[in-house]
């Protein structure tokens, strides 16, 4: 709860005036006392203005240069996309050619066969029989003499 507080009597209330007096009609005017006089508005004015219409300007001109590099990086991005595409379209391309079945069509279309004596097929149950001068060993070992291996 506000209590109210106590007003001084005749706060806030306006001074009385004195009545004018009768002036005579031969007074002398003295000058009156020099006005101030207050600076000049109008450079004030043009100087805010001008502030923020340079502000302005040059925001502008900052949004234009990152939208041209932003419409850049996006073209850029485009074209890695595309590049991307093809060589995946490409890789696909070499990879159907290299299927046996492309492999052996192509043979066939050029007059050549498979030649059935130089293949190799390893049989999993049956153990190989390797010769001691082939190279199976892995690399970094030895071969021990008289095992084959």
């Amino acid at each position: 709860m506000r209590v109210p507080r106590a007003v001084p009597q005749g706060y806030g209330a306006r001074p009385a005036r004195p009545a004018p007096a009768a002036a005579p009609a031969a007074q002398v005017k003295t000058p009156a006392a020099p006005r101030r006089s207050r600076p000049p508005r109008a450079p004030f004015l043009l100087l805010v203005v001008g502030l923020l219409c340079g502000g302005l300007v040059s925001l502008l001109l900052l949004n234009a240069v990152l939208a041209k590099d932003s419409f850049r990086a996006n073209g850029l991005r485009n074209e890695i996309n595309d590049l991307r595409i093809q060589k995946e379209s490409k890789e696909s391309a070499i990879m159907r050619q290299e299927m046996p079945e492309e492999v052996a069509r192509r043979n066939a279309l050029q007059g050549l066969g498979a030649d059935w004596d130089d293949m190799h097929v390893i049989d999993p149950d049956r153990p190989s029989v390797g010769v001691a001068g082939d190279a199976r060993t892995p690399a970094g070992q030895e071969r021990v003499p008289g095992t084959g291996q």
